[in-house]
């Protein structure tokens, strides 16, 4: 499965639940290595998230990693923290958005 279909899977689920999403407004651009990989800018917005065109503002937190340890972590096999502590992943902008992308995508 390629990071698209992954993030889309994860969005439907995210949009499910949008009682977790109010009172949310960020961007967040989470970019995947490796085979099936890509740059892709999440928008939560008004209990809704979606996957926008990357362009305009910075967005509030960045992640890169590999698509197979993304698919790893929506999975629960691993945790961000893990993978960050372990330099497989990279975070950009703030902190704290960064770890709630984490929470959001898990749930």
């Amino acid at each position: 499965m390629d990071g698209h279909e992954l993030l889309e899977g994860v969005i439907a689920r995210m949009n499910e639940h949008q009682d977790k999403l109010k009172g949310i407004s960020s961007d967040y651009v989470v970019d995947l290595t490796g085979d099936g990989g890509g740059r892709f800018r999440l928008r939560v917005q008004d209990g809704q998230v979606g996957i926008v065109p990357d362009e305009g503002a910075e967005p509030k937190a960045a992640v890169t990693l590999s698509t197979s340890d993304f698919a790893d972590l929506l999975a629960e096999k691993v945790s961000a923290m893990g993978l960050f502590m372990q330099g497989r992943v990279k975070l950009q902008g703030d902190m704290s958005e960064a770890f709630r992308l984490e929470s959001l995508l898990r749930s």
